[in-house]
């Protein structure tokens, strides 16, 4: 696998340099993530656990399907490729909000997107360890630990409850 470029950008999301991935916080600068939060028809939430060798937050669960943009990408077409990785689907797009935001990779700035997905979903085991459609309430219930907090105040924020 290939080393992937991303764009480095300011405390305003303005591209200055492009390099490695993982070089942010070093720099100084911020590096941009795109992620999505896929619900069904019925308004549940897809859940899923990240597997237990996953460099970032392993054995979570989460809301959030996305990644790193890569150098060159919009954060949409970002979000799209990523959900055509790791889920196998192409679905409409729409963008929730942007924040910076402090992830264990460094400092970044996170789009969120939500999207209608339905079954079935072709999952990639190296990303997805396991998944299922949840009322958004199970979800945040507590019950599934632990979360990605980012998911988590994802989630909250589309629900429109206080974080």
């Amino acid at each position: 696998m290939t080393e992937e470029t991303v764009d480095y950008v300011d405390a305003d999301d303005r591209p200055v340099t492009r390099g490695p991935r993982g070089l942010a916080a070093r720099l100084g600068l911020y590096y941009r993530v795109s992620a999505t939060v896929c619900t069904d028809r019925g308004g549940r939430v897809l859940v899923y656990r990240r597997p237990s060798r996953a460099a970032v937050f392993p054995g979570h669960y989460d809301v959030l399907v996305g990644g790193s943009v890569r150098a060159g990408e919009t954060y949409a077409q970002a979000a799209a490729r990523e959900l055509a990785e790791e889920l196998g689907i192409r679905p409409t797009l729409r963008e929730i909000f942007r924040t910076r935001h402090a992830s264990p990779a460094g400092p970044c700035w996170l789009t969120v997107h939500q999207a209608e997905a339905g079954e079935p979903l072709q999952t990639d085991p190296r990303e997805i360890a396991w998944c299922s459609f949840l009322a958004p309430e199970l979800a945040l219930a507590g019950a599934l630990q632990p979360f990605v907090p980012a998911g988590r105040q994802a989630l909250d924020r589309l629900l429109g409850r206080p974080a």
